[in-house]
């Protein structure tokens, strides 16, 4: 295919992080192809809307794709080439008329304690001490673990919850993903990175989504490159489960598929968890097995969980339930 000389013009939210994240895809097209220029536009999505985001509860199509439609419409328009999200953020459900052009390595996928008085896990927390976090996902782990602590609502980007907890002691802790952190060039606060068995994190925690429209397919294949096999496949299984749970980013369960070698052969361990909002209920599945029976791994996992009465703890949780914001 001849090389086209048109600039790569990328789209993501307006956050920070969104643009820190934006900006290293638009560096690494950048050196994987000399020349190419790069263009950004940022977009406020329905979801950093304080009258859509904070006070909404889910209707038929719950909260999906609150944080990355008005980002998509970019794209769908065609007044941008490509998307950057987190994917933890984005449906599982694909949007028509777009697609995953790549999916990057995976950064960490854990969560992290941030906590006042130098506190680094969860049973040094003070008795009823307040934890802020609005995931349902965080907060029902918590509860579970410590089910005397009081979970506040902490919401705003990065910075503004690492603030509100170590300086100004609006609460004594709470809850961050490691990624972010990391991406965001705020690592040191993130030296107390929870085990996934402790607080199993959300679908794609971690991982990067680059979205084109479906038949652009020069922008496909610019950003194949980018694509890293083993954590899409990962994060694949990951989104499955979600989805055939009914699920959604939002909901109070944690899953992660990590590469393992499952009898002498490159395959993944794949955990999952569902939760009641109280964390009184916890619903667990927890399996291996080989590149080749992922599809098998991910049905034994939800027919697990389903069996276990997940379809009504999740039906349950999602009321009155209120959305996490996204970084």
């Amino acid at each position: 295919m001849r090389r086209s000389r048109k600039p790569i013009r990328i789209t993501s939210r307006k956050s920070e992080l969104a643009q820190v994240q934006a900006r290293w895809v638009g560096d690494t097209l950048s050196r994987l192809h000399p020349g190419l220029a790069i263009e950004y536009q940022w977009v406020a999505s329905d979801g950093d809307n304080p009258a859509n985001a904070w006070n909404a509860r889910p209707g038929p199509q719950g909260f999906k794709g609150l944080f990355t439609r008005a980002v998509e419409r970019y794209v769908l328009d065609k007044r941008c080439d490509l998307a950057v999200h987190s994917l933890k953020d984005l449906p599982t459900e694909e949007t028509q008329g777009l697609r995953l052009a790549a999916v990057p390595v995976r950064a960490d996928a854990r969560d992290c304690l941030i906590a006042r008085g130098g506190i680094t896990r969860l049973e040094d927390l003070p008795k009823s001490a307040t934890v802020g976090t609005s995931s349902p996902r965080r907060a029902a782990q918590l509860r579970r673990l410590r089910p005397d602590v009081k979970i506040v609502p902490l919401r705003g980007n990065i910075e503004t919850r690492l603030r509100k907890v170590l300086e100004e002691g609006v609460c004594d802790a709470t809850l961050l993903a490691a990624a972010g952190l990391d991406r965001a060039g705020l690592g040191a606060h993130a030296a107390h990175r929870l085990d996934p068995s402790i607080m199993l994190p959300a679908a794609g925690q971690g991982a990067l989504a680059i979205q084109c429209g479906f038949d652009d397919h020069a922008t496909l294949i610019r950003c194949l490159p980018l694509n890293h096999a083993v954590t899409a496949a990962g994060v694949h299984a990951e989104r499955q489960v979600v989805a055939a749970l009914e699920g959604d980013c939002h909901s109070p369960i944690g899953v992660l598929a990590e590469p393992a070698e499952v009898g002498g052969q490159a395959g993944y361990r794949l955990r999952a968890r569902v939760l009641s909002p109280d964390g009184s209920t916890c619903l667990e599945a927890d399996d291996a097995d080989t590149v080749k029976g992922l599809r098998r791994l991910v049905q034994r996992i939800t027919a697990s969980l389903l069996d276990q009465g997940a379809g009504r703890v999740l039906r349950q949780a999602r009321t009155g339930r209120r959305l996490e914001s996204p970084e």
